[in-house]
């Protein structure tokens, strides 16, 4: 028989160095390299011929696996998924909502100067509740011809009202009381505002006029304002009436600062005389009872 070749015994194929190099470095893919003698490296293992792409991290960006399923559009986008946007979407679409429904009802203001002093100073911010006089339109009704709906009512005496200055130019919102409306004369005389000829006592105010403005009846769709503080107020008594279309709303909450934070008082001032009488009545009363 012939001789058959003598088998030898051979180290595997490595991806070290070459020989009589250096045993120490990275390999293909970063792993330790080959490093073995004539014996073999017991910690090395072969490459069994199929690579692996794990993610690794380089300067920030990361390598993804290539056989991974590519993502849609929406999934890069928004990888919370369809039901996930369409729940965002509802809630930015409520908030808007609100957000439009509160500015329809009510508005902010801040107060600029000391004409309604003591009342308001320079710098308080207040609400103004837009609905208050507000009228709607009804006439494209059929069978409602004309007809006009005002839920809240017209401007009281006492109330606080915001309103646009009715003169060029109109740049700016005034804030006054409302101490006439329709039907009603007002006077100012002797320091002292009267409404249909009975003196008022008005303890909200800064001081009494010193001015005087003769009677002057208020006509239907008109109102006549004055500020709190009656001698450093632009108001009425130097610009005239004031038309009720332009009225934004009633000042209803003082909001800034929290130390003054309640409702706004809505009031005119009582007859002379009259918050003593009833005073005196109410005492009367206790002492019955006793």
């Amino acid at each position: 028989m012939p001789d058959e070749p003598a088998q030898t015994d051979t180290a595997p194929e490595t991806f070290g160095p070459a020989a009589g190099g250096p045993a120490t470095g990275e390999g293909a893919y970063g792993d330790r390299a080959a490093s073995h003698d004539a014996a073999g490296d017991p910690g090395y293992e072969p490459w069994d011929g199929v690579p692996e792409f794990p993610a690794q991290s380089h300067r920030g960006l990361t390598q993804l696996d290539p056989w991974a399923e590519p993502k849609a559009w929406y999934q890069v986008i928004w990888p919370w998924g369809l039901s996930g946007l369409a729940e965002t979407l509802e809630v930015i679409a409520l908030a808007l909502v609100m957000f439009v429904g509160v500015r329809f009802v009510a508005h902010n203001y801040v107060v600029d100067g000391g004409s309604m002093l003591p009342t308001f100073e320079d710098g308080e911010f207040v609400i103004v509740n837009r609905l208050a006089y507000r009228s709607f339109d009804f006439s494209w009704v059929p069978g409602m011809d004309g007809r006009v709906w005002q839920p809240f009512g017209d401007p009281q005496p006492g109330d606080v009202i915001v309103f646009m200055y009715q003169q060029q130019p109109r740049e700016r919102d005034f804030i006054k009381r409302v101490v006439g409306v329709p039907g009603q004369v007002v006077e100012v005389r002797e320091g002292r505002l009267y409404v249909d000829g009975v003196a008022l006592d008005e303890p909200y105010i800064e001081a009494p006029p010193n001015y005087a403005y003769p009677p002057t009846a208020v006509p239907p769709g008109q109102i006549f304002v004055l500020g709190d503080n009656r001698n450093n107020s632009f108001d009425s008594h130097l610009f005239g009436l004031v038309d009720q279309e332009v009225v934004v709303g009633r000042a209803d909450i003082r909001y800034w600062p929290l130390g003054r934070f309640w409702m706004v008082d809505h009031h005119l001032g009582d007859a002379v005389g009259a918050a003593a009488s009833r005073a005196g009545e109410a005492l009367e009363g206790v002492l019955v009872w006793r």
